[in-house]
């Protein structure tokens, strides 16, 4: 089975028509239909089903076309670093994506990682949540690792992203270190009936403001501004639900000027994280190096982990 043979497959596939992937591919429909025979006939396996509703695969057909789509990603990465070389390239950037979220570990994974390959190419995008996995969904090749709060819905994908749940992370407060709660061993909704909250302007903060029970509260601001959300907290204007690990090694946690108190409801809360990336990648050296350094970070968890 050659490339050419791969990309008339994956092209039936996806349209569900010998025809239309024809005139896709801007060849015959007879000549897509004796390529799929040659490849039923080498492997013994009916691929496709024909019927009135459609060209649709067969239980064993979804297998082949599972593995071809592999081969055909493997394909593409095997030519785009032969040209990279005929290019006088190295290699190509590592692409990152992660919401504000992480945007401290991410920032502090990266450091760490050009220590040690100080001329490795890196593309960040921080941006929202729902805006990665719509990314993610696509899998344009446009994004090497994602790291991101859990997601369902992108289970329906796993045939050719991999799914890593990698951290449970503990749902946490922050707060100024002049707030009379401060000296709290943990927090509960009770506690915070009367504080202001700030809010950052993604899905997945407003689900974690909703877990916490705090969407009524008052809100001082809401922001896609993860540094002044800091200073509102900092400054004592309002408190903060967020990620156990989203202040580690921080300045402002580091030096006591925010406060990071675990939530109970009436049990401590958590949810889990996700590294996500396309199965094309998977062993993709440098971006299983970040992502151990992602997961060393993460897991330091300060003092939280004495509490649950």
């Amino acid at each position: 089975m050659n490339i050419e043979q791969i990309d008339y497959l994956l092209e039936v596939a996806k349209e569900r028509s010998i025809r239309k992937a024809a005139d896709n591919l801007h060849i015959t429909p007879s000549a897509i239909s004796q390529s799929i025979l040659q490849i039923e006939l080498n492997l013994g396996v009916t691929i496709f089903q024909r019927s009135n509703k459609g060209t649709n695969p067969t239980p064993e057909g979804k297998i082949v076309l599972k593995r071809a789509f592999e081969l055909q990603c493997k394909y593409k990465e095997l030519y785009d670093e032969v040209q990279r070389m005929e290019n006088g390239q190295q290699s190509l950037p590592l692409r990152i994506a992660f919401s504000p979220t992480f945007g401290n570990v991410g920032y502090l994974a990266l450091m760490s990682l050009k220590e040690k390959h100080k001329d490795l190419k890196v593309e960040i995008q921080e941006g929202m949540h729902e805006d990665i996995v719509s990314k993610i969904t696509k899998n344009d090749g446009s994004l090497d690792l994602s790291l991101i709060v859990e997601n369902r819905n992108l289970l329906d994908n796993s045939s050719s992203i991999h799914i890593e749940p990698f951290y449970r992370s503990y749902v946490c407060i922050a707060l100024s270190k002049h707030s009379p709660l401060c000296t709290r061993k943990f927090l509960t909704k009770e506690d915070l009936v009367n504080e202001s909250i700030a809010v950052l302007e993604t899905s997945t903060h407003k689900e974690l403001v909703k877990k916490t029970g705090l969407e009524n509260n008052p809100v001082f601001v809401t922001s896609n501004n993860s540094a002044l959300i800091r200073n509102v907290v900092k400054d004592g204007h309002a408190i903060c639900a967020l990620d156990d690990f989203s202040l580690i090694n921080h300045q402002d946690y580091a030096s006591g000027d925010i406060i990071v108190l675990p939530f109970k409801s009436p049990d401590y809360l958590y949810r889990e994280i996700w590294a996500v990336y396309p199965k094309s990648v998977a062993k993709n050296e440098v971006m299983q190096r970040y992502l151990s350094i992602v997961k060393k970070l993460i897991n330091q968890r300060s003092p939280i982990e004495a509490f649950v």
